[in-house]
């Protein structure tokens, strides 16, 4: 009874598979056109709208306004006068003056070698504050004792000459004085 019902239910599937597949191409159209009426023509094309008058005249329109020159370039930037001082970190103004520039950032690197020459020249600190840097070093510089072929530190630095082009302990700390320069 079981086999009846499922073959009951499968067979209109089966029926459709089969149709299908003895369907062919040829086969695939099912409907048909009746032929056209030779009577009936097609509608004509509707007719293009009426031209429209010109919106202008030319007789009537103004000419056109001539187009002006393209004015001519701005003048050469003249250098001119700026305030600056420099500083670096954690210490006070190195350098206050005024700087001829043509411009702002040109005003801040004239400034910066302004503040490392002007600090090349300054006076050297009093002999009070050297006193107590140099007495940071254990005992006096006299009583060091230094292996043959050595040299104190204060004649080394005396004898170390800044080269031109290259940097010494002095020119590194002046550029560290004149980090940073501003300019109005």
């Amino acid at each position: 009874m079981r086999v009846i019902k499922v073959l009951a239910l499968l067979a209109p599937v089966i029926i459709l598979i089969v149709g299908l597949a003895t369907l062919r191409q040829h086969d695939g159209v099912w409907a048909q056109l009746p032929a056209p009426n030779p009577y009936v023509r097609p509608r004509a094309l509707p007719s293009a709208p009426a031209q429209l008058p010109a919106p202008v005249s030319t007789l009537v329109a103004t000419p056109l306004a001539p187009v002006p020159a393209p004015p001519t370039p701005a003048p050469r930037v003249t250098a001119r006068v700026f305030n600056c001082s420099c500083f670096g970190p954690g210490s006070g103004t190195h350098f206050m003056g005024r700087v001829q520039a043509p411009s702002y950032f040109g005003a801040r690197q004239a400034a910066l070698s302004a503040c490392l020459s002007f600090n090349e020249r300054r006076e050297p600190q009093p002999a009070s504050i050297r006193q107590r840097a140099g007495s940071s070093l254990a005992g006096s510089s006299s009583a060091l004792a230094l292996p043959p072929g050595f040299t104190s530190p204060d004649a080394a630095a005396a004898a170390n000459q800044a080269l031109p082009g290259g940097l010494n302990f002095s020119t590194a700390a002046q550029l560290q004085a004149c980090q940073t320069c501003t300019c109005d």
